[in-house]
């Protein structure tokens, strides 16, 4: 599997707080089956970090990780916040597309509501392939809503704990609509320290329901695509 999205890089974000957790995490990320994981910390709020920064503590983590032995591909990203002032973010030397590509992992306000449209539009007009971060987690988010980001030309990811855990209803509901329409592109983690990885009874789940050629289009084939450009 691939992990696309992942709050695993030490002191950028409320992901970890140490070396030694984010090690952790990786351990976990290989024993469930991840072979190709993407570090996504936060860009927003006060977790504004320069380019400089996120790659000195990403030099640091995969330096460790080598020496610990844990077997996985490590790449960098970062998850942006949609606000008022993104379009004069995404010209600055410190945005960060996932592996270098030109997809881009956004989020939007979980608390109040947002156009999803406007950004998305913007973004693929400059050249960016966007990919909207849980979309399912957005009280304000619906089928119709996903159908016009994807007619834009965006991608969706929703979480494996979506998939699997307690969430709450709508969630849970919404993200089995996404599921039956063909809406999900992308199945990620979203990991935190604090969350529980749930990406191997995820990838079993939809195994079970939609089949295989489904689940490893959403776990591993399409975020492939990231990682080759």
């Amino acid at each position: 599997m691939v992990d696309i999205h992942t709050h695993i890089l030490p002191f950028l974000d409320d992901g970890s707080a140490s070396l030694q957790a984010s090690l952790a995490m990786l351990e976990k990320e290989a024993e469930l089956g991840v072979t190709d994981v993407i570090l996504t910390p936060h860009y927003r709020y006060e977790y504004k970090r320069s380019r400089a920064q996120v790659q000195e503590v990403f030099y640091q983590l995969t330096n460790a990780q080598k020496q610990s032995g844990i077997n996985i591909n490590l790449y960098l990203g970062q998850e942006l916040l949609i606000d008022r002032n993104f379009k004069e973010f995404i010209t600055s030397d410190n945005l960060i597309c996932l592996n270098n590509s030109k997809y881009l992992l956004i989020e939007f306000d979980l608390s109040a509501k947002q156009s999803f449209v406007d950004p998305v539009y913007e973004l693929v007009r400059l050249g960016y392939i966007p990919i909207v971060a849980h979309f399912e987690r957005y009280f304000y988010a619906d089928l119709e809503k996903a159908y016009q980001i994807k007619n834009l030309g965006a991608l969706i990811q929703v979480n494996a704990n979506s998939i699997v855990s307690k969430s709450s209803l709508k969630i849970k509901k919404l993200t089995k609509k996404l599921l039956k329409n063909g809406l999900v592109d992308f199945v990620a983690s979203d990991v935190h320290c604090f969350r529980e990885n749930t990406m191997a009874k995820s990838y079993q789940k939809i195994l079970k329901k939609y089949g295989k050629q489904t689940a490893d289009k959403l776990f591993i084939q399409n975020a492939q695509k990231i990682i080759e450009g």
